[in-house]
């Protein structure tokens, strides 16, 4: 179990631009030579996108709330529906 999540660690660090230059060169050598590597790349990549589109998906529902309390408020929303006569 270590071992995989050396190479999850390495993997994200390797995606995230986090790794040193020289191991960078090192460790796109090793995809070169593994596909099993490159499979590990590329699905860790996905899984990182994944997370990155439900973080954003939660801050839209997080802003919708926001407006929505927002737009309840009275003064607020005289305020701004003034704005648009």
């Amino acid at each position: 179990m270590r071992k995989q999540l050396a190479d999850i660690q390495e993997i994200d660090q390797y995606l995230l631009q986090e790794m040193p230059a020289a191991a960078r060169l090192i460790f796109q050598a090793r995809m070169l030579v593994s596909p099993l590597l490159r499979e590990k790349v590329r699905q860790q990549q996905q899984v990182l996108q994944i997370v990155h589109w439900l973080g954003r998906e939660k801050k839209r529902e997080e802003l919708q709330t926001i407006y929505q309390q927002l737009m309840n408020e009275p003064a607020f929303y005289r305020s701004v529906t003034s704005i648009f006569e």
